[in-house]
């Protein structure tokens, strides 16, 4: 910072006793910087997302509140769903949550309609006490659903 400063002050002397008025100096800068895109937490996919819509439409339709998408129980149906597409279909032991499993369903209303067709399944989209929702899709050559209620 002191080479600059002695710079400045041995310009300033040329400049008086030359006469010089104005001096162009090229300015570089650095090219902008892009902006960075806004962080993005994606929990789930397309296929989940329709699943909660449907199952929050068949509760409001009731005049139910719709469920609220909880990331970790997102992540636990998720990966409830892959354990099963390893294993074989069953319910989980001691989740926590109200929970509905299916396989073979290949779209989000399929699925849906085998649950609402479902006494026991039913009874879970529609129970009342229920605030919040996860779900998981895996489809390693057969599709496995899980929801989860709290």
């Amino acid at each position: 910072m002191k080479w600059a400063r002695g710079l400045f002050g041995a310009a300033l002397i040329l400049f008086a006793l030359y006469g010089i008025k104005e001096v162009v100096v090229p300015v570089v800068c650095p090219p902008p910087r892009p902006p960075k895109p806004p962080v993005q937490v994606l929990v789930g996919n397309h296929f989940e997302h329709e699943v909660i819509r449907l199952t929050n439409q068949e509760r409001t339709r009731r005049g139910l509140r719709p469920l609220k998408m909880n990331t970790q129980m997102m992540a636990f149906a998720r990966n409830w769903s892959a354990v099963q597409s390893r294993t074989r279909m069953h319910h989980s032991r001691g989740s926590g949550y109200g929970e509905n499993v299916a396989f073979g369903q290949s779209t989000p209303q399929a699925v849906m309609n085998a649950w609402m067709t479902s006494p026991g399944h039913r009874r879970n989209i529609l129970n009342s006490r229920y605030t919040e929702i996860g779900v998981g899709y895996v489809n390693n050559g057969r599709p496995y659903h899980t929801q989860v209620f709290r």
